[in-house]
């Protein structure tokens, strides 16, 4: 009869901790659909003023690294927003600072896809392997649709043929912040 009572009181517990983790587990989701529409609802706010997302001011600066030396190919930069910018349209970019007579030279990086809506922070990889031992810039820029296509194919055929920079700013580029680097 022991083991039929401590078997019973076993089952309670597991039903209610599973009652209160679900109740939790509900809670963090809603917040967190509450949060991501808060997000869409400033962002359409900011749109329907504007004829292009490129337009709008998101407040995207980078805070790390910040005028720097850093002695690593590979960095991870992070930063902060107001308004959280369409998916896949922030981007990050290695520059040199030499220019030819196309105008600046840069390399894509990676696309910022983590983002904390609770912070309103973002972070992304670069590689700065390009840039010359004097440094240069990293840059965070909203980008658009013809500069997604190039980016897509500096990827596609990048491995294939080497890791070429471009020349010259793509003109459907927003730049929303750079900073310089120097590496060490």
């Amino acid at each position: 009869m022991e083991s039929t009572i401590v078997t019973a009181l076993i089952g309670a517990i597991a039903t209610i901790v599973t009652a209160i983790i679900g109740a939790v587990a509900v809670r963090s989701k809603d917040k967190a659909y509450s949060d991501l529409k808060k997000e869409w609802n400033a962002y359409q706010s900011q749109v329907s003023k504007h004829d292009s997302y490129l337009d709008i001011d998101y407040g995207i600066r980078i805070i790390s690294p910040v005028n720097e030396k850093v002695s690593s190919n590979e960095i991870e930069v992070r930063g902060t927003y107001k308004i959280m910018p369409p998916l896949d349209t922030l981007r990050l970019f290695a520059v040199p600072s030499d220019k030819t007579e196309l105008g600046e030279r840069f390399w894509p990086q990676r696309i910022v896809k983590e983002f904390s809506q609770e912070t309103k922070t973002w972070k992304a990889k670069a590689n700065i392997t390009g840039l010359p031992q004097t440094g240069g810039s990293i840059v965070v820029a909203v980008v658009g649709q013809p500069t997604v296509v190039l980016w897509n194919y500096y990827y596609k055929v990048g491995p294939r043929v080497g890791w070429w920079d471009f020349e010259g700013w793509p003109t459907d580029s927003v730049e929303c912040h750079r900073v310089n680097i120097i590496k060490a």
